[in-house]
């Protein structure tokens, strides 16, 4: 999407865009006469809007962006090596079982789960 029908979907001024993007927290894709922004970057925005809302400060919110990034990034490789093993002879995919779903989030070991 264009830049102001991003800032409107992210409820978010041109400074602020400026400073987030110069900050790293947004990677618009495109060049720099003509950036273009996913619904992906809606829903990063939101998610910095919600930290900075909570009294994250700005290093805070690098960190927690980062982390976020990190985890992303591992379930991808992990969806994909899953993916390799399924196909492999004697995988998932040869046994007919099906892979875990790897969309919805893993509960934390020591934290119940809520109802």
């Amino acid at each position: 999407m264009q830049v102001t029908q991003f800032l409107l979907s992210a409820r978010l001024d041109p400074v602020s865009l400026d400073a987030w993007v110069t900050a790293g927290w947004l990677v618009p894709r495109g060049d720099a006469g003509m950036p273009e922004f996913s619904d992906a970057d809606v829903a990063r925005a939101a998610l910095i809007h919600d930290l900075r809302h909570m009294g994250v400060n700005d290093d805070g919110v690098s960190v927690v962006l980062d982390l976020v990034d990190q985890v992303h990034g591992l379930r991808r490789v992990l969806r994909e090596l899953l993916s390799v093993a399924a196909e492999r002879p004697g995988g998932a995919a040869a046994s007919g079982e099906k892979p875990p779903d790897l969309s919805s989030p893993v509960p934390h070991p020591r934290r119940p789960e809520k109802a």
